[in-house]
């Protein structure tokens, strides 16, 4: 377990944590440990006094587990890259990493279990118990190999370095059961490893990263100076700080929420839910200084990150760390703007895509409020469904796709008024834009299907087709 949660953080850079990444990697990993376990209760009887070759096994998967991050960089970076599009090197390239890095040494774990009941079990008749002692045992370890990672190696070490904590407690478990002073003595040399092993992610734009329980975290800059922060992967930005403007290029789709506060009268408060770097906040300190911003961030390493590589440390912002669904059912404030950009890379969480999410926004908004969404998609059942869920508690929907991005910008209120009260004048191109470009209003159809959180699958897999989509066009 502790190899497969790793697994995942390693891949994430390369190929994202979408639903094809954690099929393949718990595909691949059941089916080798299906092939350790038949080998290796066939081993056990041929070899049932041989402890040392139990142990021996135990020490080639250390060591094993102990190379994964120092191959990784060779053979990810070119699996990712190595397909005709970018849809075909998610789907077979991250196949292909599994099994090339994690196959073997989940084979030699499935040995290990039924070499440890045969090995443990000196009579035919204690078999069941002893069969039963050795799936407690085994339980419990998978409980450690999934909290500990996740926890506390991951966020403290990092995953490279998780491998090799992993590796290096098992050749030292395989030393101490071989009662071998040399292989103890090498292991514990091993340790210097944790000082050479290589980054999870490296690039020439790469400036600063690091990881939490939520994710890696990390900031590129091009030629220009403008940085970007991107979580789990480069195919989803975060968040955009240029040190000489608020405003980032029109392709981007910030400039354009910037609108929103001006079709709202005398604006008081805004609720930017998936806060990342402050993008939106820095549009609105500068164009709107009145305008109070609560910033809802789930990752304290995100905001930590924003604060010192992205310039947050100089925004008027009061943020909270928590789930964005969770913030919204433990307060009692409304808002006169709440705005959800809670892309983790470039997949939506489920549960804030549902009619039910939309409707609890919806009871936090001042009467002439206005709830606004990014979709990272301009067409298809994925928007189309998104869209209706967003309109059923309200009366309308401006739908925007935003110019040369991938990206449409989703108002909804009471009413079907979006228009601008008082744009401020840098933002005046932006309003353009929106009124020649292709605006629609909609409105809820009964007839359309909408996100449930009852069928919270349905949205992980529309999104995951749009997300396919997107990708086959690179």
């Amino acid at each position: 377990m502790a190899v497969e949660m790793s697994a995942t953080r390693l891949l994430a850079p390369y190929f994202g944590t979408s639903l094809f990444v954690w099929t393949n990697v718990i595909g691949v990993i059941m089916v080798a440990l299906a092939l350790g376990y038949s080998l290796g209760g066939k081993m056990a009887d041929r070899h049932p006094d041989k402890p040392q070759l139990y142990f021996f096994w135990i020490a080639v998967t250390g060591v094993w587990v102990l190379t994964i991050p120092f191959v990784a960089p060779f053979i990810l970076p070119t699996l990712s890259s190595g397909f005709g599009n970018l849809e075909q090197s998610l789907r077979w390239g991250s196949l292909l990493a599994v099994m090339i890095l994690m196959a073997f040494p989940m084979v030699l774990f499935g040995i290990n279990v039924p070499f440890t009941v045969r090995l443990t079990a000196d009579k035919i008749q204690n078999i069941g118990a002893v069969s039963g002692k050795v799936s407690t045992v085994s339980t419990v370890g998978s409980l450690l190999g999934t909290f500990l990672p996740a926890l506390v190696l991951i966020p403290e070490l990092g995953t490279t370095k998780t491998f090799v904590f992993i590796g290096l407690t098992l050749f030292l478990l395989a030393a101490f059961g071989l009662r071998n002073v040399f292989l103890m003595i090498l292991g514990l040399l091993g340790c210097g490893l944790f000082w050479v092993v290589p980054p999870v992610y490296a690039a020439d734009d790469l400036i600063a990263a690091t990881e939490s329980s939520y994710g890696y975290v990390f900031v590129t800059e091009d030629e220009r100076g403008v940085r970007y922060l991107h979580i789990d992967n480069k195919i989803g930005v975060q968040s955009i700080y240029d040190p000489m403007s608020v405003l980032p290029p029109d392709s981007y789709y910030y400039g354009y929420f910037g609108l929103l506060p001006a079709m709202i009268e005398n604006p008081q408060n805004v609720l930017i839910l998936g806060h990342a770097a402050g993008s939106f906040t820095r549009i609105f300190n500068a164009y709107y200084p009145d305008l109070e911003v609560t910033g809802v961030e789930l990752d304290p390493a995100v905001t930590e990150m924003a604060q010192e590589y992205m310039g947050l440390e100089e925004a008027k912002v009061n943020i909270v760390h928590a789930d964005a669904r969770q913030f919204l059912l433990n307060t009692d404030e409304k808002y006169d703007l709440i705005l959800v950009d809670t892309y983790h890379g470039a997949n939506i969480p489920a549960h804030l895509a549902t009619e039910e999410f939309f409707g609890l926004c919806h009871e936090h908004l001042q009467p002439n409020g206005i709830l606004a969404l990014n979709a990272a998609s301009t067409e298809g059942d994925f928007l189309d469904e998104l869209s209706n869920s967003l309109a059923k508690p309200f009366d309308s929907v401006l739908s925007f796709p935003v110019p040369g991005s991938f990206n449409t910008l989703l108002a909804a209120r009471d009413g079907d008024d979006f228009s601008s009260v008082a744009t401020p004048n840098p933002l005046q191109e932006f309003l353009g834009t929106l009124g020649r470009s292709g605006m629609t209003i909609l409105t809820y159809d009964s007839s359309s299907p909408v996100f449930h959180d009852e069928k919270l699958s349905e949205v992980d897999l529309k999104d995951e087709e749009m997300f396919m989509r997107l990708l086959s066009s690179f």
